[in-house]
């Protein structure tokens, strides 16, 4: 995996760290095993950079991933703000009643996620608040009633999660862990199961035993770990192995206590996202992560 050159400014912002740290050259480039061109290439804008490089230079400069990480996506922002904006859809009260409206006669839930897609992309943060509080209830209701959770369902219940009181969420979660044993029974029996659905589900999970530990609900964690470790190897994929690793921090940072450990493990996740995953996935991981290991460890123990 290399870094490129391109809009996430990784050349700058190992610029910046190299002149903050005021590490001598030479010894970056016997650390890192590469020639003088390539390196200041890298820097100049004009070359890639391999992740075990890019690895060993942070290393001996002292900087974590997830520090460097956080100030190149902070350039790319700033640039991304100097840019110009693509329109954002059309979306008011009028959209949001048909989406109501749709529902209302047909109960399909596609009607009601796509409003909420398209509230969330809106650039008025004031005129979307006001847009997603009249059509929340209506998710809600639809998400508390579900007692088996389709791939719509589980998509609409990520987009909504955090504007759901915690009582929510313990009505809802037990019915998302029934459809998660019954994919995997499902699996077992020969059948193919919904990678995609499974995922999702998985993500609530997740998502659910963070906000557990936010709401100092602690015992409502334990049937989430065993559940997560009870995964067969054979319905495991790349992503329901980062979330098994994710709920694995998790019990080390707060069941444990052990912060370093914790963190460790948090590093090394992120390390394989950025050496494995196209670059199109890193903001989702990020955004999945909380963006690095402070801001993840400051939301599941505030």
């Amino acid at each position: 995996m290399a870094f490129h050159i391109d809009e996430n400014h990784y050349n700058e912002a190992l610029k910046f760290f190299i002149r903050e740290k005021g590490v001598p050259v030479k010894i970056i480039l016997a650390h890192a095993d590469i020639s003088r061109s390539r390196f200041y290439g890298y820097l100049n804008g004009s070359g890639d950079l391999a992740m075990s490089r890019l690895l060993s230079i942070l290393e001996v400069i002292h900087v974590s991933l997830d520090e460097f990480m956080l100030y190149a996506r902070s350039l790319k922002a700033v640039n991304t703000n100097m840019q110009s904006q693509p329109e954002a859809p059309i979306v008011d009260e009028a959209m949001v009643e048909n989406a109501l409206q749709i529902y209302k006669q047909t109960k399909d839930v596609a009607a009601i996620g796509t409003a909420i897609t398209q509230i969330k992309a809106h650039d008025s943060e004031e005129v979307a608040g006001k847009l997603f509080k009249k059509i929340l209830p209506t998710a809600r209701n639809i998400l508390c009633r579900r007692h088996y959770f389709s791939l719509m369902d589980a998509n609409l219940l990520l987009d909504i999660m955090d504007n759901l009181r915690y009582e929510d969420l313990q009505t809802i979660l037990p019915f998302v862990r029934k459809t998660i044993m019954q994919q995997q029974a499902c699996q077992q029996a020969g059948f193919k199961m919904e990678i995609v659905r499974q995922q999702a589900l998985l993500t609530v999970i997740y998502r659910y035993t963070l906000r557990a530990f936010h709401e100092k609900a602690n015992d409502d964690t334990k049937r989430d770990f065993d559940l997560v470790d009870s995964l067969e190897p054979a319905i495991s994929d790349w992503y329901t192995n980062v979330i098994r690793k994710l709920m694995t921090v998790i019990k080390t940072l707060i069941v444990v206590g052990n912060e370093y450990e914790a963190r460790v493990a948090y590093n090394n996740i992120l390390a394989a996202v950025y050496a494995i995953q196209p670059q199109s996935a890193w903001n989702n991981y990020e955004k999945l992560m909380h963006n690095n290991f402070n801001d993840f460890k400051t939301y599941a123990m505030p």
